[in-house]
């Protein structure tokens, strides 16, 4: 039994004792604790007596509930450390419990009464140093945390008395330490000589079935052989090896029937000098059969005057590990789900073709490839369908490759190509590599059929070149990866090459995330509101507006954080975070004074599974009206999956929230899915409101206006900043308005002071 078994059993054995005694302790526990509630109540705060009862008791059915585990399941030894643990917890909440009973329930006035919960503790703390002695750091910890304040107490309260009683509540601590350190060396050196007898007997009983251990179930193969190298016996394990039968082996001469040379000599050496080694490809017995990686270790037997008069063979199949080898190789170089290789060998064979581009004076470039809305691919369709799209990605892109191409999956929805061998000038390398872009472009572009419905993916690509200037593998791909990011701020669905700048943009935009995270946490988020008033200019509702006052940015405007929350996930927290600020300024506002709220919700956040459940929750916890709160959506929700984007406005509906979509006018604005919709409302986008002097512009306000009208649906105008705007609107059949010429986004208190000023104009 090696150290780290018997390491192992002396665990489980300690814990072992550590259950098996602990009924006894508990039950002692629940009736010292019983008698100090009747010998203290008259003397101490009873509703402090009462939770520090009550927490004893749960804290002790706890640890037996653990003891009564423990005896059910029985766990194996491997398990022990896992069940210390567990009881090292039990037993510091317990010591905690009586440590603060001898702190707060300290009977300051009465002497007779410390003397109970003195004896209480000792007693206490005596059980403990007993039944926890075989693990004596848990013993310890319990120990000291019974004891020491009480010690404390004392010494707090002052006086010779007082003192005295401290000195000797340490006397008493260190007295039971050491008692309890003795008990468990005792304790371990048991537990060493019973590991050690086990041992032995263990060593014992390998030894009478050696033969049969080592020789019949050896997990490798084995034989025996004559002096004259003819095989006497084998094993099972070696007929396994080989699917040869035991009559074909038995009386096989190794010297004269062996057909490869190095085997030969290998017997030769182990029947003259005592030992051989052989290893490779070798078919055991005839030519013809199948070659198996093997290795042979031929040792001589020698009888009592040292001649060798035999020999034994151990036969290893390598085919396993030959195999696990090209398992770790694929594992360590190619990407599991798509079988490309991955961002280590990418880099080696990038800095490889670098280094022969740069030998024979020609360029390559570094395509890097990121699917636009995947993690919205995985949250809506399931991750089987997000895997079934890379590895159609990934067939797409390797069908493109020419010889010397190179395609690479380097991270979850992110590919690289390496187009090598191109010849020309700078701007002929160029039209090449943008020519190899629009062709990887327009592959990934077309429908995937991966589901009931044809699945429409972009890909944003950043390319950079080398060959002329010198630069690391890692570094052009990081250039590569930056002129993608580029192409996804440009709106997506794009190629864009490096340009030196786009680092100093990276750095920005990484930045800018980063402080976001911290604008989070840091209460720099601030939620503003815009006043939505009605023809006779009343506040007849309100929008939620997202502001951040950096600390030393000043005022960032969302145009510039709201997309780097977008890519980066912190939309999620960020959209939370403004629909509980929504609900509690409803709370604090009655429907009086404003009567409704808008928020706009990110297509991100609207196809969360867990986003009609969070609103639920956010209204019941404020107590508010669900009618009064109102989300906007955009259009651009509704085109991925409309079925579902329907179920979920449905889903929202029965919670009683409003509806409306943003912006109407400038997505993908189709009457086939308006009518569908479970909507409230209708805005008018601003860029509509600002051009009302062109004849398109109040063409396509009035058709909105008159949509709305027929499908009674509430009209919304945003952007309104002068009366010839708000005249025109009113005009035509729009009665609530929301801009500049009425009021700018305010913050709360100001909006409480607009909304008291118009009731009171009113």
């Amino acid at each position: 039994m090696d150290g780290a078994t018997q390491r192992l059993r002396i665990r489980s054995e300690q814990v072992r004792i550590l259950y098996d005694g602990l009924w006894l302790p508990m039950v002692s526990v629940v009736l010292v604790a019983g008698l100090l509630l009747v010998s203290l109540w008259s003397v101490v705060d009873q509703r402090q007596m009462l939770a520090w009862v009550t927490a004893v008791v749960l804290i002790t059915f706890a640890r037996l509930g653990l003891a009564w585990r423990f005896q059910r399941k029985q766990p194996p030894a491997e398990a022990a450390r896992r069940w210390m643990i567990g009881y090292a917890i039990g037993s510091t909440a317990s010591g905690l419990l009586w440590g603060a009973c001898g702190l707060w329930l300290f009977p300051v006035s009465d002497f007779q009464h410390q003397v109970i919960l003195v004896v209480a503790l000792a007693g206490i703390a005596s059980g403990g140093a007993a039944t926890m002695a075989p693990v004596w750091p848990i013993a310890a910890t319990f120990l000291i945390l019974t004891l020491l304040p009480l010690s404390l107490r004392y010494l707090w309260l002052g006086g010779p008395a007082s003192l005295t009683a401290a000195a000797m509540v340490w006397l008493f601590l260190g007295f039971t330490l050491a008692v309890s350190h003795r008990w468990n060396r005792i304790l371990r050196d048991n537990f060493h000589l019973q590991a050690e007898g086990e041992a032995r007997e263990q060593a014992l009983r390998a030894s009478e079935s050696r033969y049969y251990t080592i020789f019949q179930a050896s997990p490798l193969g084995m034989l025996h052989f004559d002096a004259q190298g003819r095989v006497t016996d084998c094993n099972d394990k070696l007929l396994q090896i080989t699917g040869e039968s035991r009559e074909r082996f038995l009386g096989f001469d190794m010297l004269e029937s062996v057909q490869s040379i190095r085997v030969k000599r290998a017997v030769q050496r182990a029947l003259s000098h005592g030992e051989g080694y052989y290893e490779g490809d070798y078919s055991m017995l005839t030519a013809s059969g199948p070659a198996l990686p093997v290795r042979i270790l031929f040792s001589g037997v020698r009888d009592d005057q040292g001649a060798i008069v035999a020999g034994v063979a151990v036969v290893e199949d390598l085919t396993e590990r030959r195999q696990a080898e090209e398992t770790i190789h694929r594992q360590a170089y190619y990407d599991a789900l798509t079988g490309l290789p991955n961002r280590r060998l990418l880099s080696e064979r990038l800095a490889q073709l670098m280094a022969e581009s740069a030998h024979r004076g020609e360029h390559g470039a570094v395509l890097f490839i990121d699917l636009d809305r995947f993690k919205e691919v995985n949250e809506s369709l399931g991750h089987s369908v997000g895997d079934r799209l890379l590895n159609a990605t990934a067939r797409r892109l390797t069908e493109l490759l020419r010889d010397g191409d190179i395609a690479a999956r380097v991270n979850s929805d992110e590919f690289v190509v390496v187009v090598a061998r191109i010849r020309g000038d700078r701007q002929q390398v160029i039209d090449g590599v943008n020519g190899v872009a629009e062709r990887v472009m327009s592959a990934l572009s077309e429908p995937y059929h991966l589901s009931d419905r044809p699945l429409l993916v972009t890909p944003s690509i950043g390319f950079a070149l080398f060959g002329e200037e010198q630069s690391s593998a890692t570094g052009l791909l990081k250039q590569a990866e930056t002129a993608m990011f580029q192409a996804k701020t440009e709106g997506r669905a794009k190629a864009c090459g490096y340009l030196p700048s786009m680092h100093t943009a990276a750095v920005w935009r990484l930045n800018l995330e980063q402080d976001l995270r911290l604008a989070l946490e840091g209460d720099q988020l601030q939620l503003h509101f815009q006043p939505q008033v009605d023809g006779d200019g009343r506040i007849v509702g309100g929008e939620g507006l997202l502001r951040w006052l950096h600390p030393k940015r000043g005022m960032v405007q969302p145009v510039e954080f709201i997309p780097v929350a977008e890519e980066s996930g912190l939309i999620l927290d960020i959209g939370q975070w403004v629909l509980d600020q929504a609900c509690e300024a409803l709370m604090r506002l009655d429907a009086r004074q404003l009567p409704r709220l808008s928020i706009n919700i990110s297509p991100r956040q609207f196809g969360q599974p867990e986003f009609v459940a969070s609103i639920g929750r956010c209204i019941e916890r404020s107590g508010i009206d669900p009618s009064r709160l109102q989300l906007e959506i955009t259009e651009g929700v509704m085109i991925d999956n409309l079925i579902e984007t329907i179920e979920t406005m449905r889903d929202l509906k029965r919670i009683g929230v409003g509806l409306a979509i943003d912006d109407f006018g400038v997505g993908y604005s189709s009457l086939s899915y308006l009518k569908r919709l479970p909507l409230d409302e209708l805005k008018i986008d601003r860029s509509f409101i600002q051009e009302l002097d062109n004849s398109n512009d109040e063409a396509i306000v009035q058709t909105i206006i008159t949509i709305a009208r027929n499908l009674h649906l509430t009209v919304v105008a945003e952007g309104v900043e002068s009366a010839a705007q708000r005249d025109f609107l009113l005009r035509n059949g729009c009665h609530i308005f929301q801009g500049f010429w009425f009021f700018r986004p305010l913050p709360f208190d100001a909006l409480v002071a607009a909304i008291n000023d118009c009731q009171s104009t009113a």
